[in-house]
């Protein structure tokens, strides 16, 4: 009996032995808690994103190694077929240089005008206000709204231009400004200009009033007119909110397809057709899905070779 006293003594575990815990796990269980409670409230985000965006990705990759209408059970697997084929089709280099000229243009002319009228409406001056909602007002309407209207505007027997035109003895510059084909895109990036230059407006007028008022004043002492002081003041003091526009203008610009579908579908003789265009008639109208699958992982590559491009150098300009 006094052996099993002592077998049972012990068994029993002391307490008073058992370390407490030290500050660094405390921190450790905290950092950890706080973490899942941030994972608890990103999680729907993580989740949407990875759905309808990277699955996306992933779905059009897959894709782009078939041939495939889009409808039917039957794929055929033909490798990196889609690819090749793009890359000899005359269509898809002539879309991706209308790309490249309709982002060029509308990034740098609607990043000068928008700076020079963010400019205009800081400095003192009556109706400020009025002005920024005036020129801000056709980023609120719809593509759609804008392309149609555009259309009867641009139009060439019965169109505003063209009436003004003749109405003040011009009839000789008159165009077919959406019938032309030297002519149709560049009509169509006017219309873009107008609908988004507001928008880089209000981005420089808001970036402006971080400047401090005594660097204006500095350099109104020293004799700067309205050109220089934008050119040597204000413009390198806002490098951050031009090169947020610049990736937001390359990103809209390889995206842009309402506009152009509505204006002109691509045409006159493929003249305004871009890749988003081109890739829509491919998978809707043609139905070769498998095809505008391999083109939009293409589009996909060359955005992503941009932004990283982009961030580089702004990189080494900070």
């Amino acid at each position: 009996m006094q052996h099993a006293t002592d077998l049972t003594k012990k068994s029993k575990p002391n307490l008073s032995s058992v370390p407490p815990a030290t500050p660094n796990k405390v921190r450790k269980q905290e950092r950890l808690k706080q973490n899942l409670i941030g994972w608890a409230f990103v999680a729907p985000t993580v989740l949407f994103v990875i759905a309808f965006i990277y699955y996306g990705i992933f779905y059009n990759a897959f894709h782009s190694l078939f041939s495939w209408d889009g409808i039917s059970f039957e794929k055929t697997y033909i490798g990196f077929e889609n690819f090749g084929r793009m890359f000899q089709d005359p269509e898809f280099y002539n879309a991706l240089k209308n790309t490249g000229i309709f982002t060029a243009l509308t990034v740098t002319v609607q990043a000068g005008l928008g700076l020079v009228l963010a400019y205009l409406l800081h400095t003192k001056g009556v109706g400020r206000t009025f002005f920024k909602s005036v020129f801000f007002f056709p980023v609120v309407l719809s593509p759609v709204v804008l392309g149609a209207a555009f259309s009867q505007i641009f139009d060439f027997q019965f169109g505003y231009i063209n009436e003004f035109l003749r109405m003040v003895g011009l009839g000789a510059f008159e165009q077919n400004w959406l019938g032309d084909q030297d002519v149709a895109l560049y009509s169509i990036i006017l219309i873009n200009i107008f609908q988004w230059t507001g928008s880089s407006m209000i981005m420089y007028y808001m970036a402006m009033l971080a400047i401090e008022r005594e660097v204006f004043e500095a350099a109104n002492i020293d004799g700067a007119g309205f050109w220089r002081t934008l050119w040597s003041v204000v413009f390198p003091n806002l490098k951050g909110t031009t090169f947020t526009l610049t990736i937001l203008g390359v990103i809209g610009g390889l995206k842009t397809f309402d506009i152009v579908w509505i204006s002109t579908q691509g045409g006159p003789g493929n003249s305004t057709e871009v890749i988003s265009t081109y890739l829509f008639r491919k998978s809707m109208l043609h139905q070769e899905v498998g095809y505008a699958s391999a083109v939009a992982i293409i589009l996909l590559a060359i955005a992503l070779s941009i932004t990283y491009f982009q961030m580089r150098v702004q990189k080494k300009m900070d």
